[in-house]
């Protein structure tokens, strides 16, 4: 029987959902609104908001399609990130959320280093949520060429451009609500279709345990010592506080409510992340081993879901995506507009509103060219994080706490680390096996260090933060 209508339908009815409640939430009247929220968002939506944006395609088809390739390997190096989100919520997020008049991490970094750090903040926060944003695209796209035997490309631009027009209309307060929405649809139906590959399959759950770790011991043999600490190091640094959480912590009604947020979504990671892989473990007992890893759910989903049911994956597999492109394409255009167009601070909030829902539009334009060109999901993934832990972090935790800091040790830590690692993995091509993030992070420190040692005295404002 030809399941593609009904398969199209479910994807269909979720879209007109989402413009559903683009149309509840385009109360959109300020800046703030559309940034942060109005500063209003409670401890159970930073939450759910930052669970769906990791529970994603990185973190849900992705680490699938690893467990079905390698077994619980990427799982024990990814528990780093739940790691970090835990420490993001004890720490920096509640720091963060002290900052109340800052929009973005550019905004932070200004109060600490400078306009010069903040226009780099600014080129490195929208190139990566480009980045993330074309990974995403890519990913849903493939998923409606599949369905619907439109061109690749055209399938791209369709599910892009529909967020980019979703995320205009309603700002962080409507990607927020829909985020819950995301959250409550993907925690269901993929835990319950990992009961379906346990129940329904061939062989004994021994023997699946007994496949996983030979998986697992392969995969890990496979790595040399320094490539896992390297990959174990961008998942622990490679996703912290960028602008979609940064984003969250900025939105938050109080620091009490950032740090509850971000401590159970850590904690909710090590489960879900868990369930993924066990999931792509199962799936090797009923798709053919040369299965491509990235279509591993939506294989083992077609194999023992009814095709109604098949269609409601479809459509949260899209729905997660477009989730998670939301978050980041508006935290791209509100970095665009503050830290790279509106540096000097002489836009008022009406044309600073105007100028993020075009920069939305233009920003996923050029996320859909860029999707072209864009890997596999986890290895995409890495390579956005090699730039981002090197070229922004550092400086930035250190801007949160360091009482002293100068305007040289700012900017020259984030074009010395950004630069090491780009020509690292791209012109050299990583010598040695030793990964960019490593060389990247020592050069970002080193960059550091030599400005605060030789940089001239901080003469701008200190940071909100005490």
């Amino acid at each position: 029987m030809n399941t593609i209508p009904v398969e199209v339908y479910g994807v269909l009815a979720y879209l007109l959902l989402c413009a559903g409640i683009a149309i509840l939430t385009r109360r959109t009247r300020s800046f703030s609104e559309f940034s942060v929220g109005g500063r209003q968002v409670p401890a159970a939506m930073i939450f759910a908001s930052v669970a769906t944006t990791y529970i994603g395609p990185g973190f849900s088809v992705g680490f699938i399609g690893k467990g079905f390739a390698t077994g619980y390997t990427f799982y024990l190096l990814a528990l780093t990130y739940a790691v970090q989100t835990i420490l993001v919520g004890l720490f920096f997020a509640p720091r963060l959320a002290q900052f109340r008049d800052c929009y973005t991490i550019g905004d932070v970094m200004e109060r600490r280093y400078g306009k010069a750090a903040q226009l780099l903040s600014g080129i490195i926060s929208v190139g990566l949520c480009v980045g993330f944003t074309a990974i995403m695209g890519k990913i849903a796209g493939q998923l409606l060429h599949t369905v619907t035997g439109l061109p690749l490309s055209v399938s791209i631009a369709a599910v892009t451009m529909f967020t980019a027009v979703y995320t205009f209309t309603g700002g962080v307060r409507a990607v927020i609500a829909n985020d819950g929405i995301q959250f409550l649809a993907f925690t269901v139906i993929i835990p319950f279709l990992l009961l379906l590959a346990f129940f329904k399959s061939p062989v004994s759950a021994a023997e699946v345990a007994a496949q996983a770790a030979d998986l697992t011991r392969s995969g890990l043999t496979g790595l040399t010592g320094i490539q896992i600490l390297g990959i174990a190091l961008a998942f622990l640094l490679g996703e912290t506080l960028t602008p979609p959480y940064a984003n969250r912590a900025l939105a938050a009604k109080s620091a009490a409510e950032s740090r509850q947020g971000f401590v159970i979504a850590g904690v909710f990671c090590v489960i879900w992340l868990g369930i993924c892989a066990t999931l792509g473990v199962f799936a090797r007992q009923f798709l053919p081993a040369d299965t491509m890893a990235d279509n591993a759910l939506l294989a083992i989903g077609q194999q023992l879901l009814p095709a109604a049911v098949y269609g409601i994956l479809l459509a949260a597999v899209v729905a997660i995506v477009m989730s998670s492109q939301e978050s980041v394409l508006n935290s791209a255009s509100v970095s665009l507009v503050k830290d790279i167009i509106g540096i000097r601070g002489n836009l008022n909030d009406r044309t600073e509103l105007i100028l993020s829902r075009i920069a939305t539009l233009a920003l996923a334009a050029t996320a859909v060219i860029v999707a072209q060109y864009a890997p596999s999901i986890i290895e995409g993934l890495l390579i956005c994080y090699s730039i981002w832990a090197p070229g922004l972090l550092l400086p930035f935790l250190l801007g949160l706490y360091v009482k002293r800091t100068k305007p040289m040790a700012g900017w020259l830590s984030m074009l010395v680390g950004a630069a090491t690692s780009i020509i690292w993995q791209t012109v050299l091509k990583e010598p040695g096996g030793i990964p960019a993030i490593l060389v990247g992070l020592a050069a970002s420190g080193l960059g550091y260090i030599i400005g605060q040692m030789f940089g001239p005295a901080n003469t701008i404002r200190e940071g909100d933060a005490s």
